[in-house]
């Protein structure tokens, strides 16, 4: 075992040291380090069957039995169970929306659900600024005669509406532990959910997700859509494209930090943008602000706004998967979605989402919402 530890930190790539070693550690019934070798493995190809074989084999010996169940799932979303396995999936499949008892307090967002891809300095100056943006934002569209007109007579109450689409929004929204936008229900406009620039904030429904989708269906539609929501992600919904959000982000340093370096060739826009949104700036948030920025300066304020966005599409995913609980539904909505430039393609999400389901990380939130196998 010594010697093949030392063999995978000279050759991480290796995955047939790894293999050896997870083999050895099996033997030994060193289950935890065994599986920690096979998530490694895993990590190098996605679709590897192998890895996610064992570690059902793992968990049961373990008699985890929730993480065995949830590999169990991937196997099977992968179509490579045998009998034994497409069984236990079976027995314990939910019917239906998920009976949750929990819900994803504050800390287990931070250390479980947003993507390690999300720097979580940026995302607390996107965070430090949403507020000024938002309210910036509405000024511009005011002045360009381009607010979208929200009318009270299509607002939805989640907790009294008859509309499948409203009630499924408020139970995801609760679930998640994230303050729900006002919801607006319009069967006359064609497209699915989208942020609407308010304050309250606002989210429309449209045509596209108010037929056609059972409740579990649309449980990951509204959990995806609802984690944008967090205050460290909301910026996207007001500024979706990785130049806008470049901008946005270099103008919130600007905010506290006249001298800090930006990219020359938006240098002007950015000065332009740090004016506008100072205008709108609270003293508290200004004070939160710099405290990020320095930090963000500390730790080397390097960023790759690409990376981040894929990070907070990805945190969102894994929001609707969480509240859905079924890979085969994830991979339906996820494979209807229009992208923008610089978005992940829709198989890569899909392995990501793979990967996500048999975490750590996921079986620490089933089990904070009480839908873990024996509780």
């Amino acid at each position: 075992i010594d010697a093949f530890k030392m063999a995978t930190t000279v050759k991480p790539g290796d995955v047939q040291e790894h293999q050896i070693l997870a083999e050895l550690y099996e033997s030994t019934e060193r289950f935890d380090e065994a599986i920690g070798e096979q998530r490694t493995i895993l990590q190098q190809d996605a679709l590897r069957i192998d890895p996610y074989r064992a570690l059902y084999r793992l968990y049961l010996h373990k008699k985890a039995y929730d993480e065995a169940w949830c590999v169990a799932a991937a196997i099977c979303f992968m179509k490579k169970a045998d009998e034994e396995t497409q069984q236990f999936f079976n027995d314990y499949k939910p019917q239906g929306m998920l009976a949750v008892k929990g819900k994803v307090s504050n800390d287990l967002w931070l250390k479980h659900l947003f993507h390690a891809d999300l720097d979580m300095y940026v995302s607390k100056i996107f965070e430090m600024i949403a507020p000024a943006a938002l309210q910036a934002k509405i000024d511009i569209l005011k002045s360009q005669n381009k607010l979208p007109v929200l009318d009270k007579r299509f607002k939805q109450d989640p907790a009294s509406s008859t509309v499948t689409f409203a009630k499924t929004f408020g139970w995801a929204a609760q679930v998640l532990g994230i303050t729900a936008p006002e919801l607006y229900v319009r069967n006359d406009l064609q497209g699915a959910i989208t942020p609407a620039p308010a304050i309250p904030p606002a989210s429309v429904a449209g045509q596209a997700v108010l037929t056609g989708f059972q409740p579990e269906e649309l449980t990951f539609i509204c959990g995806r859509h609802l984690a944008s929501y967090r205050g460290e992600l909301y910026i996207r919904n007001l500024f979706p494209t990785q130049v806008e959000l470049t901008m946005m982000l270099f103008a919130g340093v600007m905010l506290v930090d006249r001298n800090a370096p930006a990219p020359a060739d938006m240098q002007a826009q950015i000065q332009q943008t740090a004016q506008h949104l100072a205008k709108y700036m609270q003293p508290q948030q200004l004070e939160g602000l710099r405290v990020v920025v320095k930090k963000f300066m500390e730790s080397g304020a390097k960023v790759n706004i690409k990376r981040w966005a894929q990070g907070a599409d990805l945190t969102g995913a894994r929001s609707g998967l969480l509240v859905c609980g079924d890979l085969d539904i994830a991979r339906k909505i996820v494979a209807a979605d229009s992208s923008l430039p610089g978005d992940m393609p829709a198989a890569d999400k899909m392995k990501e989402l793979l990967l996500f389901s048999v975490s750590e990380n996921y079986a620490q939130l089933r089990k904070a919402l009480g839908v873990a196998i024996g509780d």
